[in-house]
């Protein structure tokens, strides 16, 4: 297909609306701002940032736990980038998905995501800045894809919403087994409001929260550590620490079948 050229050539193009990304155009922004003011001028469609990312909303991972359960709303917790940056009017956000790049003339290639349209655009650019990040790869892990539920996006919140309220409604006898990969702080609040949300239901829960490292939340503070520790006790949350997960089965197995202490 013929690309559709964008004739702006001074533009800065960023791939990548995470933290990194995100936190460069503002930065990027509040510099050319001071750089306008120090010139005398307010010509704000000199130069654009353009921020591209292939979703439509910014997701705060430290707070998606919080929609799960439903103390926050959608737009709190997942605002859009066009609310995000509509103070800032030198950047401009872009929807769009990657399919290539050409160091040479300096032009990125996309697609819009949110269009039925396939045709391909053009985006010329005088600089450019890769945060796209790390992806979470499922198979890596066997029995993954098929048994884990990652937690990143909305999606997949919802999707454990879901999931939740249909353990809610089998009312089984026996505690439900939950168990959650990753002592970080995300990994922590979640295994605490996990049992909370099911003893609002009177529902008999055991979490299990696995984690690779030496300690839970160990970029944390010594203080902010050793109060997750204790909340977790409390809560009685059951924590594996220096473990790895080297396969995932169906869920009538145990979870000593599923990951191995290393």
């Amino acid at each position: 297909l013929e690309s559709i050229e964008e004739e702006e050539e001074d533009d800065i193009v960023i791939v990548g609306g995470g933290f990194g990304g995100l936190n460069a155009a503002l930065s990027l922004s509040s510099m050319m701002d001071e750089e306008r003011r120090q010139d005398g001028t307010e010509d704000l469609k000199k130069r654009k940032i353009i921020l591209m990312d292939e979703k439509e909303r910014f997701v705060f991972l430290p707070l998606l736990y919080e929609l799960c359960i439903g103390d926050a709303s959608v737009d709190e917790v997942a605002p859009t980038f066009a609310s995000l940056l509509s103070s800032t009017p030198n950047i401009e956000f872009v929807q769009a998905r990657i399919s290539g790049v050409d160091n040479v003339d300096n032009c990125i290639y996309y697609t819009s995501p949110s269009s039925s349209s396939t045709e391909e655009k053009k985006k010329k650019y005088s600089a450019m800045i890769v945060a796209t990040g790390s992806e979470l790869q499922l198979d890596a892990i066997p029995g993954a894809t098929q048994y884990a539920l990652p937690f990143y996006t909305v999606e997949q919140c919802f999707e454990l919403k879901r999931r939740f309220q249909r353990l809610e409604q089998l009312q089984l006898q026996r505690p439900l087994q939950v168990v959650i990969v990753g002592g970080g702080y995300s990994g922590v609040e979640l295994a605490l409001n996990t049992i909370q949300r099911f003893e609002n239901t009177n529902t008999k829960v055991k979490v299990t929260l696995i984690h690779r490292g030496k300690h839970i939340l160990q970029n944390a503070t010594p203080y902010n550590s050793q109060q997750g520790i204790d909340k977790l006790q409390e809560y009685g949350v059951q924590t594996l620490t220096q473990t790895s997960v080297l396969q995932i089965l169906p869920p009538t197995t145990t979870n000593d079948d599923s990951a191995s202490h290393h």
